[in-house]
C-alpha cells in the first residue's frame, strides 16, 4: 500500500505520533461519510495554531480530516478567522497530546478540546456542523475559498454560540498563608516550594495582564510575559503564580530587585535580557468562563495541570501530596525561602488568609515599613548607615528596629534616591526608640511609604528583628499589610 501524506512527512522511529495505516489523504470533506468525533489540538509549533479535525470516512476506515486554524475558530458570530487544509491523520489521533520532537511539526501539542460532532449540512464549497465539547459548543461554518500558494484555504465563521453563560469573574486578590512552626506529613495535604519573588494574578483573555497583589498593573514591567496566554490550554484564564528571577536554578529576590521598580522602557528592554523571569503558576481562578475558587484545591490543580504547557517564560510550581517534610528538607538544602502547605480540599479565598493554606520558612523574612535613616561612616559617608523599619498593630505604626546589612553597590544609591525623593517629616517616635548611641537628631524620619523585605532571626520579647538583613524595596505591598501580627514570634 502506499504511504500517504501524512506518513511520507514522518519518522515514526523519531516521532511518539501514530504511524496511521496509509489510507490518510485523498479525502474530499465536502462529500465523505461523516463520523461523530472531533479533536481540536493546540499545536506549539513555529507559530502557535489550532488543528480542527473531524471524523469522516474513507471506505470503511475513519480517518480525521484536518485544517489548520492560525488564530483558533471564531469566538463570536462576528469574526471570521483562516483555516488551511492540512494532510488527514489517523484516527488514533484523537488521543495524541504530547511532544513532537525535531522534525516536521516540532513542539508542544495539547488537546485543547475533543468531543462528538453532527454534520448539519454540506454543498459544493461548505459545510456546516455543530461542535459538542467542553470547550466548543455551536454551529460553525467552513468555506473554501480556493487554493493559494497550494494550498486549500477555508473561511471558518460561528453561526451559532451554544456554550453555556459566562461566569463573573472573581477578585484579582490573591489567597494568603498563615505562618506555621514545623512542616509535617499528612496524605490530606498537598505541599509546595515557597518562591521568593513577586506575587501576581496574570489575567489572560486573548492577552496578558499582570496584577500585583495590592492591584497594581505590572505588565509593562516584564514584557517576556507578555504571551503567558499561549502557553495556557484555554480561551481564557486566571491563574495565581510567582514572578521569579532565577539564579544558577534557584529564585534570588536581590536579583529580581533590579527590575522591581524600573519602568523606562530602553532599560527594561536591557534588562529582559539580563534578568529574564518566568512566571511560576501554582492556582487556577477561573478558565474558560468558570469561577474555579469554590472548587477544592485538588480539582483546581487537576485543571491547572492540564492547561499548562510550560516554557521558558510559564512554569508549573511542582507540587507533592503528604511528603511536607521531606520537601522542607529539599528547599533548605537549596537555601529556598520554604514551602507551602495546602489542604486537598481547601477553596480559594480571594484576599483571604487561610488556616487551610501554611507556610513553612527555612529562614524568615518581613515586610516592613521604612519611616526613616540614619547617616553611614566609613565608607558609607554621604548615603546610608541604617534604616529604621516599622509595622503596623491595630492601626498604629511600631517600631521594630534597624536593619543596616544585606545592601549591594546597587541597592544603597536606589534606595538613598528613594528615600530623598520622600523628604522628611517630624519625628515618628519618641526620642530614645533608636538606638541611644546615635541619638534622635541623627534620624531623617521619613513619611512611612516605602516597603521593604529584610531576612531575620527571630522577634526578641522586645518586639525587634534580631540579626535583620536587607533584601530590597517592594512596591507590591501596601505599608499597611506590613503587620506585626504576620512575624515570627519567638
Amino acid at each position: 500500500m502506499a504511504e500517504s501524506e501524512y506518513q511520507r512527512k514522518r519518522r515514526f522511529e523519531e516521532t511518539p505520533e501514530p504511524p496511521g495505516t496509509g489510507v490518510e489523504g485523498d479525502i474530499d470533506p465536502l462529500t465523505a461519510p461523516p463520523g461523530d468525533r472531533f479533536v481540536i489540538h493546540q499545536h506549539h509549533a513555529t507559530a502557535l495554531h489550532h488543528d480542527l479535525r473531524l471524523e469522516m470516512f474513507n471506505g470503511p476506515t475513519p480517518v480525521l480530516v484536518s485544517w489548520a486554524v492560525p488564530k483558533r475558530l471564531p469566538r463570536n458570530k462576528e469574526k471570521k478567522t483562516l483555516a488551511i487544509r492540512t494532510e488527514d491523520h489517523p484516527i488514533q489521533y484523537l488521543d495524541f497530546n504530547s511532544d513532537i520532537p525535531d522534525g516536521y511539526g516540532k513542539g508542544a501539542v495539547r488537546i485543547f478540546d475533543t468531543g462528538r460532532y453532527e454534520m448539519v449540512e454540506r454543498s459544493e464549497d461548505r459545510m456546516t456542523f455543530r461542535l459538542d465539547g467542553s470547550r466548543q459548543r455551536g454551529v460553525f461554518h467552513l468555506i473554501n475559498t480556493g487554493a493559494k500558494d497550494g494550498k486549500e484555504q477555508w473561511l471558518a465563521i460561528m453561526s451559532k454560540d451554544e456554550r453555556p453563560r459566562r461566569q463573573k469573574r472573581p477578585l484579582a486578590e490573591p489567597m494568603l498563608a498563615t505562618l506555621a512552626s514545623d512542616p509535617f506529613d499528612d496524605p490530606e495535604w498537598a505541599f509546595e516550594p515557597k518562591w521568593d519573588g513577586i506575587r501576581a494574578i496574570a489575567i489572560c483573555d486573548g492577552a496578558t495582564t499582570l496584577l500585583s497583589r495590592n492591584q497594581r498593573d505590572i505588565t509593562a514591567a516584564y514584557p517576556e510575559l507578555h504571551r503567558l496566554h499561549d502557553q495556557l490550554v484555554a480561551h481564557d484564564a486566571m491563574v495565581d503564580g510567582e514572578i521569579v528571577a532565577l539564579e544558577n536554578g534557584v529564585p534570588s529576590f536581590q536579583l529580581l530587585q533590579r527590575r522591581m521598580h524600573v519602568r523606562d522602557p530602553e532599560q527594561i528592554e536591557r534588562l529582559t535580557k539580563e534578568i529574564p523571569v518566568c512566571f511560576m503558576v501554582f492556582d487556577a481562578l477561573y478558565l474558560d468562563g468558570e469561577n474555579l475558587t469554590s472548587l477544592s484545591y485538588e480539582e483546581r490543580r487537576e485543571r491547572l495541570e492540564a492547561c499548562v504547557v510550560p516554557s521558558p517564560i510559564l512554569q508549573l510550581s511542582p507540587s507533592t501530596i503528604g511528603n511536607g517534610v521531606a520537601l522542607f528538607d529539599a528547599v533548605a538544602k537549596q537555601q529556598m525561602e520554604g514551602v507551602m502547605g495546602k489542604k486537598l480540599t481547601s477553596t480559594y479565598e480571594p484576599g483571604g488568609r487561610s488556616k487551610y493554606w501554611l507556610k513553612f520558612k527555612t529562614k524568615f523574612d518581613a515586610d516592613v515599613v521604612i519611616v526613616g535613616w540614619t547617616e553611614g561612616t566609613g565608607h558609607r559617608i554621604g548615603t546610608i548607615g541604617s534604616l529604621a523599619m516599622a509595622v503596623y498593630d491595630d492601626g498604629e505604626l511600631r517600631y521594630v528596629g534597624q536593619v543596616g546589612t544585606g545592601f549591594t553597590e546597587r541597592t544603597l544609591p536606589e534606595t538613598m534616591k528613594r528615600l530623598e525623593e520622600l523628604g522628611e517629616v517630624d519625628d515618628l517616635f519618641p526620642p530614645g526608640t533608636v538606638r541611644p548611641a546615635y541619638g534622635p537628631r541623627t534620624v531623617h524620619w521619613v513619611p512611612p511609604r516605602l516597603v521593604a523585605m529584610v531576612e531575620y532571626r527571630q522577634v526578641t520579647a522586645a518586639g525587634r528583628l534580631r540579626v535583620p538583613s536587607f533584601k530590597g524595596l517592594r512596591d507590591d505591598k501596601l505599608p499597611e499589610q506590613c503587620t506585626f501580627d504576620q512575624l515570627q514570634i519567638g
